[in-house]
């Protein structure tokens, strides 16, 4: 390895950097790990199809970190003439490129290395410039070399809880400046004394956001994506989601996936609640590195997300409330439609009733969803939206009448539906008024149930109260206070209004339906076997009870002079 060239005399480095001009330079950088955004952003700029981070812990605490890359590479011109020049920039007048001000290299100096050296090798020559602590350098001239490349490593002292704050912040700044980058970055730690902690991973990701619905807009290099936040909280995090980009709003700016500027409280009109994040090579960021530049381009994008989301968002976050709606009325999880209904109820987004969609417990038309219009014109006037919080055979009954049930599994479904109906509708559980009875067949009446049955319709006779029959049903649903549950039942579906009203006019047309749910007929039931005369005579007693209130004493004479004559 020979010299190239040298500014100046090689000598052992500084202890500490010269004060002036550069020093100045590099206190720009609030972040100190932020060189390495601009050393992937020259990476991208030199044609790099990857970037490779290595942190390369050797003995006696020395800690090499370095970027290298498989780019166009430098002549020793370019690397006087613009990397180590400040404001002398190769990429001045290149619209495909990020940087513009020769600025961004001097960020290596940052963290104060002990050295850096940058390797870069083109048309079958390589070379060295080795920058020193108080900011003198070498240019050497390196073997040659084939291919092309770049390669710029800092030497630092590090080790134990240091070392690992270390790999923790480059990681970090990694995620923070280049997780969006469109060619993939790759992070490893090599630590010689503790094998065991070396890895490698992948740090960049597709550019998106975390929401419950996202829509994205395309225009050759473009990119805008956005979507609402609220709801987010209900979703799974994704892997090393910044904290500040899981808040809402959220703005987030970048040319060729590198950050250029990020905000979580930036607000701007019709982006108010939502999540965007832009990637154009026409976004530039300003001087200082601290935001972008306000100018036509960036006024021109954020026009067209504030379109987006006017236009397109409502559309797609109809077609998300249908698929997760059908998802929960098939067995799904409901997170996923409560994420976008809450979205959908917190006004980012405003949704004609036609185009909210709701779960339903059982299909209507065999659908397992209907828009808030599909279930208010399905419901009888002044009658409420019927909820359910799992599916029954009282459910299915209604959807077999063509009247929805709304599937609530979860509270916030209820509280949605109520907020979208206003004070027209409400909505009540299924459970709560209604019954779903049906008469136990043949099969299912023992014996002593027959007995029972028969002894109770000649009871009833002798009290003056004769009915046509007298069966047991089984009820599913509200628990009517009555032992009669209706007189005629043409239906399976009850009101409990309805039973109760029934169960005071029964007369001599009636039959009589007993609630098998009820404590005081399972009671007769038991006790039928052996005593079906005494269990028939206490059930009448407690009908006419309810029927009428306290028996006359016409039918109190005529029910113990029957009891007392013993069996026929």
């Amino acid at each position: 390895m020979s010299p190239y060239r040298e500014r100046v005399e090689r000598r052992a480095p500084a202890e500490e950097p010269k004060a002036g001009f550069v020093s100045d330079m590099v206190r720009q950088f609030a972040d100190p790990y932020a060189f390495l955004r601009e050393l992937v952003q020259n990476s991208m700029d030199a044609g790099s199809p990857s970037v490779e981070v290595d942190i390369i812990h050797e003995s006696e605490g020395e800690t090499r970190t370095r970027v290298s890359d498989t780019g166009s590479g430098m002549t020793p011109d370019v690397i006087e003439g613009a990397l180590l020049t400040l404001f002398s920039s190769s990429k001045e007048g290149d619209t495909s490129k990020i940087g513009k001000y020769g600025v961004g290299f001097i960020s290596v100096l940052a963290l104060s290395p002990d050295v850096v050296v940058v390797d870069t090798w083109r048309d079958g020559g390589a070379w060295r410039a080795t920058i020193a602590r108080d900011h003198s350098y070498v240019l050497e001239e390196l073997p040659p070399r084939s291919g092309s490349g770049t390669s710029v490593s800092l030497l630092l002292h590090r080790s134990g809880a240091e070392l690992e704050q270390h790999v923790a912040k480059v990681r970090e700044a990694l995620v923070r400046w280049c997780r969006h980058a469109r060619v993939p970055i790759w992070l490893s730690h090599t630590d010689y004394e503790n094998p065991q902690t070396s890895f490698r991973t992948r740090v960049d990701a597709p550019l998106a956001i975390h929401a419950p619905v996202a829509i994205s807009d395309l225009e050759g290099e473009d990119t805008i994506v956005l979507g609402p936040g609220d709801g987010a909280d209900l979703l799974p995090l994704p892997n090393d989601l910044p904290e500040h980009e899981n808040r809402t709003p959220f703005l987030g700016l970048y040319n060729r996936g590198l950050t250029l500027y990020e905000s979580s409280s930036e607000r701007l009109p019709g982006l108010e609640r939502m999540r965007v994040k832009i990637s154009s090579p026409r976004l530039k960021h300003t001087l200082t590195r601290d935001n972008v530049r306000r100018e036509g381009d960036f006024d021109e994008l954020i026009a067209r997300a504030q379109k987006l989301a006017a236009r397109a968002l409502p559309r797609a976050l109809s077609d998300a409330l249908r698929a997760s709606a059908l998802a929960l009325h098939q067995g799904e999880d409901p997170k996923a439609y409560l994420a976008v209904a809450q979205a959908a109820r917190a006004g980012a987004v405003e949704l004609e009733p036609d185009a909210l969609w709701f779960p339903l417990a059982d299909p209507i038309d065999r659908y397992g969803a209907a828009t808030l219009a599909t279930i208010q014109k399905r419901t009888p006037w002044r009658a409420p939206v019927l909820t359910v919080a799992e599916r029954d055979a009282l459910s299915q009954a209604f959807a077999e009448q063509g009247r929805p049930v709304v599937l609530a599994a979860h509270a916030d479904i209820v509280r949605h539906l109520a907020s979208r109906l206003g004070e027209s509708k409400r909505c009540e559980s299924i459970h709560e008024h209604h019954l779903l009875v049906s008469e136990l067949g043949t099969a299912d009446l023992t014996s002593s149930d027959r007995a029972l049955l028969d002894e109770l319709s000649r009871v009833l006779a002798v009290a003056g109260a004769p009915v046509e029959r007298v069966t047991l049903a089984r009820a599913l649903g509200a628990r009517a206070d009555r032992l009669v549950l209706c007189r005629e039942l043409t239906h399976g579906i009850v009101h409990v209004d309805d039973a109760a009203r029934a169960a005071q006019r029964w007369g001599s047309g009636s039959v009589l339906y007993l609630d098998t749910r009820r404590e005081a007929v399972r009671a007769a039931r038991d006790a039928a076997g052996k005593k079906s005369r005494a269990a028939a005579h206490l059930l009448a007693r407690l009908l006419l009870l309810e029927r009428s209130g306290p028996l006359k004493p016409k039918q109190n004479d005529a029910l113990l002079a029957d009891y007392a004559r013993g069996p026929a």
